[in-house]
């Protein structure tokens, strides 16, 4: 997105939205004719402004109020003037709290909730965190195993043993009545098919396989297709949330109702896991910003998220997100959060 702009449209744009960020008030033409190098006029600055504002780049809230940045204003301002910077001593110093306990022994989901606390307080936002295991391993063996003593059983265990040397269990529901015998026969023909390949990998086989000739093993496969859906974690993603007050004193949520849906929507963790998932390939080697409707999982929130996918122990990859509202301090989350993965990823997965 472009709207090429003139060095003075620019110039007043980006003076309006650091302001903006700063003050969290509209800002008018007198406060911005003191800050923009030049020493523009109140009267060209008043021109200008109305040329962003028929841009769709700024909004006026009040006919006799300043005006505020638009989303399309935050994305010309990321691409255009946001240079990551590295946090300073005292904000290092407590991002490196978040790196402390991966070597330790208290155990990753730990070490996950931990890191997203001191991320939220730190940076002043939601963290969200979700670990990566299986859709990263490739498959060695795959058991289906029923639960209970009901006939067919009402619940399922995966197993999933990977080439890591990493087993994954996920406990699901059986609503299709699945007999022992044949979860049997699922996880030997699973294992037999699919050796190899990552979960995403043995799916994508999985729909293609269906979508040629049928032939006497199409009933595994359905049925095989059916469990590796579920096998994406859906209602039972181990996201970690954490910092929902610290947006709940931020000006844009001070009002109850808009606050009781910020919390609805983060209560959604299948809604944050697929956010997660979707983004943690492009994440991997730098941080991604999403703004506002951008997000296709939070779009009628007014909110900034920055995502960053790093590698702990054993391989093992979690996604990280930190969401803000839209009134954000890019450089500085986008830095810390670069910088922070970075102190992560230099150990080396073998050292974690």
């Amino acid at each position: 997105m472009d709207f090429n702009l003139s060095p003075r449209s620019e110039s007043v744009l980006k003076a309006l939205i650091e302001t903006y960020l700063v003050e969290g008030e509209p800002v008018g033409s007198r406060i911005l004719s003191k800050r923009i190098p030049g020493s523009f006029s109140s009267a060209t600055i008043r021109n200008v402004l109305a040329d962003l504002e028929d841009e769709a780049l700024l909004d006026q809230p009040h006919t006799s109020a300043g005006r505020v940045p638009t989303q399309k204003a935050y994305r010309y301002y990321v691409d255009h003037f946001v240079q990551p910077i590295r946090p300073d001593p005292v904000l290092g110093a407590r991002l490196s709290e978040a790196i402390g306990g991966l070597d330790g022994e208290e155990g990753e989901a730990q070490w996950l909730r931990n890191a997203s606390r001191i991320l939220s307080e730190a940076m002043r936002g939601i963290c969200i965190a979700l670990p990566h295991h299986i859709r990263q391993s490739s498959l060695v063996r795959l058991e289906f195993v029923g639960l209970g003593p009901e006939q067919p059983p009402a619940r399922i265990v995966t197993v999933w043993v990977g080439s890591g040397g990493e087993v994954e269990h996920q406990i699901m529901a059986n609503p299709w009545g699945f007999p022992a015998t044949t979860l049997v026969e699922l996880g030997n023909f699973a294992t037999a098919h699919f050796a190899g390949c990552s979960l995403p990998q043995m799916r994508d086989r999985l729909i293609s396989d269906l979508a040629g000739q049928a032939n006497d093993s199409q009933d595994h496969r359905r049925h095989l297709s059916v469990l590796a859906e579920r096998m994406t974690g859906a209602g039972e993603s181990p996201v970690v949330v954490a910092g929902l007050g610290e947006l709940g004193r931020c000006p844009e949520f001070l009002d109850p109702a808009r606050f009781r849906a910020l919390i609805e929507t983060f209560e959604q963790h299948e809604r944050l896991a697929h956010l997660l998932n979707a983004f943690a390939e492009a994440a991997r080697g730098q941080v991604q910003l999403l703004l506002g409707s951008e997000n296709p999982f939070l779009q009628e929130m007014p909110l900034a998220t920055a995502l960053r996918t790093v590698t702990v122990r054993r391989n093992a990859q979690v996604t990280f997100a930190l969401v803000g509202p839209l009134r954000l301090d890019y450089m500085k989350v986008a830095g810390s959060l670069a910088w922070w993965s970075d102190e992560i990823q230099r150990r080396g997965p073998a050292s974690v």
